[in-house]
């Protein structure tokens, strides 16, 4: 089963997901160098998760440049996942979480730089969107507590936020922004994608599955409630990463995709990453500095 479709039906389940362990996964990371006709090539790769060799390693965001947080769950765990943190320059990982009923996912650095945010699979199934401290000074708190549901999200700004809301009885996962004074959501768009980013513009970007086999790449401008179709996702990929210039990322089986709007036409190939034991690329993710962490089956 792919993970797309394991995760999801891991939130869907809501409590559940606390009692199952899920598929390997490991991530390696490169660092991104653009070549003379403009396309960003991998490099010098790395091994990031050889301390949970046969466990589920997944979800990276680079809180900084040396700073990777994911979410990992060991082998002989069946009850939960945690958040883990890992120094690229000191080569070290530290537990983050370690909460024996509740299960984390999805670390994301919140705005201000001093908070991130995790799903929390709460003990009673209850999905909510919990911060905790950076410096661990506090055990966390829920940001929007009367919010359940949530199975992925994104910091627009300190005030906003995307959330991909679980479709409820096997219904369509559904695109909500909520303020955080009014706590409120907005539907957006239905049958998305579980990837959300932002971009430098303040836009959403996101993937709307018009068909089972037709994928589209769109933004999202809360302030003008605008949509865009910037262009056709590769077969069965939903996930990607946005560049600090604008460039996009994509992966399908071990091939690595860009895409610049105004410079593309469509996908292009900048990269095979079989010479390093990839087969199937899950989900990517840089950083400000031209890293790229990529997660894999």
């Amino acid at each position: 089963m792919r993970i797309a479709l394991f995760l999801l039906f891991l939130f869907a389940l809501n409590g559940a997901a606390k009692a199952q362990r899920l598929a390997h996964h490991d991530i390696l990371l490169f660092s991104l160098s653009k070549s003379a006709d403009n396309t960003w090539q991998p490099g010098a790769p790395r091994f990031l998760t050889a301390f949970n060799p046969k466990g589920y390693n997944n979800q990276p965001c680079f809180f900084s440049g040396n700073e990777l947080y994911l979410t990992i769950q060991t082998p002989d765990d069946t009850t939960q996942t945690e958040i883990c943190a890992l120094d690229l320059s000191l080569k070290t990982q530290t537990p983050v979480t370690a909460t024996p009923a509740t299960a984390e996912y999805s670390p994301t650095l919140m705005p201000g730089g001093r908070r991130f945010s995790v799903v929390r699979v709460e003990e009673d199934g209850s999905q909510r969107l919990w911060s905790f401290p950076i410096d661990r000074s506090d055990n966390g708190r829920p940001e929007f507590p009367g919010i359940q549901g949530v199975g992925y999200h994104c910091w627009l700004s300190d005030t906003l936020v995307a959330f991909f809301i679980v479709g409820e009885n096997g219904g369509q996962h559904v695109l909500y922004t909520v303020g955080a004074r009014a706590q409120k959501l907005r539907r957006i768009s239905a049958n998305i994608g579980r990837c959300l980013r932002r971009l430098p513009d303040g836009k959403l970007a996101y993937v709307q599955k018009a068909t089972e086999q037709t994928w589209f790449l769109k933004t999202y401008d809360p302030q003008k409630q605008a949509f865009e179709i910037i262009v056709k996702m590769p077969a069965d990929s939903e996930d990607f990463a946005v560049l600090p210039d604008g460039t996009y990322l994509s992966g399908r089986g071990a091939t690595l995709y860009q895409f610049k709007p105004s410079v593309n036409l469509d996908w292009k190939q900048v990269a095979d990453l079989s010479a390093y034991g990839i087969k199937n690329i899950t989900r990517l993710a840089v950083s400000g500095d031209g890293k790229l962490a990529v997660v894999v089956e």
